[in-house]
């Protein structure tokens, strides 16, 4: 369960903070100013996690490291998680 929730923390932070502002919101009833808000909301967490998900390196920037690797150039390896 902590994996899955360490892989997946923005989704669940964000649809924690989304539930946290609707029921803000729409305690006093449903106007259309809110529901302009949480779609705003929406729209930019949806935004956010399109930019800021991780994503694969393509194969090519693998291969060009690999055949750099003892050419007598130095090479800077740096390895990083996705998440």
């Amino acid at each position: 369960m902590q994996h899955w929730f360490n892989q997946h923390s923005f989704l669940v932070a964000a649809g924690g903070a989304l539930l946290l502002v609707a029921a803000l919101l729409l305690r006093d009833g449903l106007r259309p100013a809110d529901l302009i808000a949480l779609g705003a909301l929406c729209l930019g967490l949806a935004l956010a996690y399109a930019l800021l998900r991780p994503r694969d390196s393509t194969q090519t920037q693998a291969d060009d490291a690999r055949a750099r690797i003892g050419q007598g150039v130095p090479v800077l390896l740096e390895f990083q998680s996705p998440y």
